[in-house]
């Protein structure tokens, strides 16, 4: 590695500079220490306070106080012992030959050897070693060109400041003598080359050959002036080096060369620059008809000078059409939005001299008429003196992606399935409503809708024929509202619709249309034929209108109120309204209860069966029960309070599950007591659950827990309303090994009909009849009865609300098996 190389950066743009510096860091060639200066009056400070002690400048050719050749004409002023090399963005010949006859070494365009792609496919190190070679050999160059100088000055004493080989050969001896310059060049003394033409010619290059001696041959039959050919030579070294030989002939009298002489100039450096411009001109070229932007160029008119193959397809011109055309012409720019002419670009950037970009979406019609989102960018072309030369126009087709941001756009504000807007949408436009109140004297209108009968649809034909029927209705009642007006699907099958500056009445009125639209309507899907409903609620929103989430949630209730009082009906809010009350606090509690499941908020209690007469039973039960405190105040809510609306609203079955996992739970830590039945309470929902089974088989495999110390219980009412899936969850269970239980047996209307097809264990009395025995003879002949049909039956009876000595009493005298009540113990943690 070649080492002590202090290099000057003048580069204004630091993410190029640090490039610069991690290839030169990464070279295996050159340790190199890299100055930098942003400024060129800066790096001219540099080079006058370092004495000169660079050993290359690198220069961009566009910096903020300088720009073009003129820099490195200055530079080579004040340091011309100093190699420059220019790294620039600049792709222009005229620009690179014009650097290098004012004294550079080398000429880079950073866009083509620097650039990202490149670096990518050959590395760092390949990339850096290429600019380490630039650099050292632009300093090779320089000092043989400080030797050669030396050189010229001391061979110009001889052959009279002649810079170049001479050789001068006589045409009638056919003998040729060279210059010690001119051996020098090819690598040969004087022993290496003999007087004869003929070895000159062979050493030329084959294909260069008949060339040279064609020229020849013109110039000493036509009496041309002068003789010139460039040619490539066969050096001692083995390689071929670019020479250019000049000579004049002498003629005789009669018209015949006598005598040619000339010189010899090796070119090679030259033409190997020439190769090199070439090559980047030519990789100009193909990068530009290969990428995937369109680029135009223009002279300093705005007249079209190049084109690519994606400007062709955009603009619908041919490139040979195109030259010459005025840009404006050919890239007709109008506004998306509005459709208006723009100001084309690459004009714009003629007229500025500056980097212009549209940002207001424009749109390039082509010649055929069709039209394409563009992406644009024009800048100005200046000479080594910043005059502008021309334009360059580059843009890129975005049609395809403005429209994925249309959709985009669209689908984050609709619902795919109707096209209606979307809930989050439909929520800001009610905000925005809201807000806008704050300002008037007006009112809105906000229907909630829920349809009827929506799930049977879904459960008998599926979900394809659900959507099919929310699509339908979308489109029914799309038709039934104003312009003005809102639509919404909100989830699920659940509408909503604001109606802006519309009075009750009126919006009373289009709600009614929907109900009587949708009562009208019949959906047939798959041979079937479907009548559906729509319940309604209806709220005003004025200035007294708090937020989206309150307005909402009212509407909620009262279309919830419209179900409960037989559907398909609106239901407008009022406060005062019971029925919305209640629903209030069905909605209340239906939150309550959900968090109290998310949160693990539930509390198990328990309470004690002991049998009527002491003694009489070594056997005892213990009845789980379930208990919901309030998270701040802890007061204990009943199950009656929250389980109604558990119910309707289908929260059963997740409080089953979580009692029968929180229970045992508690086993698995707990040991249970010796000789006691622990009873868990079913819902009429895991009754009809046909997976409720497989959880309990579950759990039981989970947790360490005798199945036989469980007992299950349903009310009697549950049991009849679900006979057989009733009948085979109880045998599923006792094949388990689990007991089970019929709570409040006697409430039903037949009763002892249907207990004979019930295989249970234990028969739990309705506390109606147990409660008031002591004083109603009747009840207690019921209760007389209840018990004796259980043990002719196998069945242990249990008497419930066994809540004082006297009842307790009454229990004993008629036989009951065991009492649950106060009298017996109260309900108690399940700690």
């Amino acid at each position: 590695m070649t080492a002590g190389i202090d290099a000057l950066l003048i580069e204004d743009n630091l993410s190029d500079a640090q490039l610069f510096q991690e290839l030169l860091t990464s070279s295996e060639l050159i340790e190199t220490t890299l100055y930098h200066a942003e400024r060129f009056n800066e790096a001219i400070q540099a080079l006058a306070a370092n004495n000169n002690n660079f050993d290359v400048v690198l220069l961009d050719l566009c910096l903020p106080d300088g720009q073009g050749v003129e820099l490195v004409k200055q530079i080579k002023a004040l340091v011309p012992k100093i190699p420059v090399v220019v790294l620039t963005g600049i792709q222009d010949q005229n620009v690179a030959i014009a650097a290098l006859k004012e004294g550079a070494q080398d000429y880079l365009v950073k866009s083509d050897t620097f650039s990202p792609e490149r670096i990518k496919r050959l590395g760092y190190v390949d990339v850096g070693n290429l600019l380490a070679k630039t650099i050292q050999y632009a300093i090779e160059r320089t000092e043989l060109t400080k030797k050669l100088e030396i050189s010229e000055e001391r061979y110009a004493l001889a052959v009279q400041g002649a810079n170049d080989g001479i050789w001068d050969w006589d045409l009638k001896a056919d003998t040729i003598c060279y210059s010690r310059r001119w051996k020098t060049m090819l690598g040969l003394d004087n022993s290496d080359i003999s007087d004869s033409p003929e070895e000159w010619l062979s050493r030329i290059y084959a294909d260069d050959r008949s060339d040279f001696e064609r020229k020849l041959q013109e110039h000493l039959d036509f009496h041309w002036v002068n003789f010139a050919c460039e040619y490539r030579i066969l050096h001692s070294d083995g390689s071929y080096r670019w020479m250019l030989t000049r000579g004049m002939a002498l003629w005789d009298e009669t018209g015949s060369p006598y005598r040619i002489a000339g010189s010899q100039t090796d070119i090679t450096e030259r033409k190997e620059l020439e190769q090199s411009l070439y090559k980047e001109k030519e990789l100009a070229q193909i990068t530009l008809h290969s990428i995937g932007d369109a680029v135009i160029t223009t002279d300093e008119y705005g007249h079209i000078k190049d084109f690519n193959p994606v400007a062709e397809k955009l603009t619908g011109w041919k490139a040979k059409e195109a030259r010459q055309r005025s840009i404006s012409e050919v890239c007709h720019i109008v506004d998306s939005n509005t459709g208006q002419p723009l100001q084309n670009p690459a004009l714009q950037a003629i007229k500025e001299k500056k980097v212009i970009s549209l940002s207001n979406h424009p749109t390039l019609i082509s010649k055929t008429g069709e039209e394409f989102g563009i992406g644009d960018s024009a800048a100005p072309i200046r000479s080594a003196t910043g005059e502008v030369l021309g334009t360059v126009l580059v843009f890129h087709d975005v049609t395809e992606e403005r429209g994925r941001a249309k959709q985009l756009a669209w689908q984050a504000t609709h619902d795919s399935l109707t096209e209606l807007l979307n809930r989050k949408k439909f929520i800001h436009s009610l905000d925005e409503a809201i807000d806008q109140l704050m300002e008037q004297e007006s009112q809105h209108m906000l229907c909630y809708m829920d349809l009827d009968h929506f799930k049977a649809v879904n459960d008998t034909c599926g979900h394809a024929a659900g959507d099919q029927l929310l699509r339908q209705v979308a489109d029914l009642w799309r038709g039934q509202i104003r312009q003005t007006d809102i639509l919404a699907r909100l989830g699920g099958d659940e509408f909503g619709l604001l109606l802006y500056n519309c009075q009750l009445s009126r919006a009373t009125q289009i709600a009614d249309s929907f109900c009587q639209s949708i009562q009208r309507y019949r959906f047939m899907y798959d041979g079937k034929v479907f009548n559906i409903g729509v319940s309604v609620g209806i709220v005003p929103i004025n200035s007294h209108t708090t937020s989206s989430e309150q307005v909402m949630r009212l509407a909620d209730t009262a279309c919830y109120a419209a179900k409960n009082k037989g559907r398909n009906r609106v239901q407008v809010y009022h406060p005062d309204d019971d029925g919305i009350h209640r629903q209030t606090e069905d909605i209340q509690w239906f939150s309550r209860v959900t968090e109290a499941l998310d949160e693990n908020q539930f509390q198990l209690y328990y309470q004690t069966i002991e049998a009527a007469v002491p003694g009489a039973s070594d056997t005892r039960l213990c009845e789980i029960l379930l208990r919901l405190p309030h998270p701040q105040t802890g007061e204990i809510s009943p199950p009656m309070a929250f389980l109604p609306t558990a119910e309707r609203y289908n929260l059963m079955p997740r409080i089953d599950r979580w009692v029968v996992e929180s229970f045992f739970t508690y086993l698995a830590s707990h040991p249970p007591i010796p000789k006691t039945i622990y009873s868990v309470n079913l819902s009429g929902s895991s009754i009809n659950d046909e997976s409720f089974i497989d959880f309990l088989e579950e759990q039981l495999r989970k947790y360490p827990v005798n199945p036989q110390i469980l007992c299950f219980e349903i009310t009697e009412t549950l049991a009849i309303a679900n006979l057989q899936k009733a009948v085979d969850l109880i045998l599923k269970l006792k094949k388990l090994g689990c007991h089970f239980a019929l709570d409040d047996f006697g409430s039903g209307m037949s009763s002892f009909n249907y207990l004979k097809h019930l295989p249970v264990d234990y028969l739990k009395i309705d506390g109606t009849f147990v409660k008031e025995s002591p004083t109603d003879e009747v009840l207690c002949a019921m209760l007389q009865s209840i018990n004796h049909i259980g043990h002719i039956m196998g069945l242990k009876t249990i008497a419930e609300y066994v809540e004082n000595t006297a009842v307790l009493e009454k229990v004993q005298t008629l036989g009951i098996d065991y009492a649950q009540g106060y009298a017996i113990s109260r309900p108690q943690p399940l700690l």
